[in-house]
């Protein structure tokens, strides 16, 4: 009996890790749709902004992902609305799975500050962070 009672724990927990991996994963889908959408109405006229390279050190994913928050809202475009969605949807407590250091090891860790990163045109960053989000997912499967 006590066998039968950890089998199903242990089947329990599988699923609900699966299932938290799913959620995650649709999220990131959900991002990277509005992104893309967000793209064809942002005028890339010149507009410079912080560009976290893909070379992302291990445990700083979510200190280039809060870079990239950071500087959404800095990109032109009339949709104003799906702009503060994208950017409210890049908060880090949506991304903590993905990361794959524990909390104490982001912390020991000193990550390149934003205003270091290169300046790059809005298209380029754009760019950075779709595959940003597409590594991110590629993590997660």
């Amino acid at each position: 009996m006590k066998l039968l009672v950890c089998c199903l724990l242990a089947i329990t927990c599988c699923v609900l890790a699966n299932a938290d991996n799913v959620e995650r994963t649709m999220k990131l889908t959900e991002v990277l749709k509005e992104l893309r959408q967000l793209n064809k109405s942002v005028e890339h006229n010149g507009v410079m902004l912080n560009t976290p390279t893909m070379d992302i050190e291990e445990c700083c994913f979510l200190s280039t992902l809060e870079c990239f928050q950071k500087m959404v809202p800095r990109l032109k475009t009339k949709q104003k609305k799906l702009q503060c969605k994208v950017s409210r949807n890049l908060k880090p407590l949506t991304f903590t799975g993905v990361d794959s250091c524990s909390r104490e090891e982001r912390e020991k860790k000193v990550c390149q500050g934003c205003d270091s990163y290169p300046m790059k045109d809005s298209r380029e960053f754009v760019q950075q962070l779709e595959s940003l989000l597409q590594k991110a997912m590629t993590r997660l499967v």
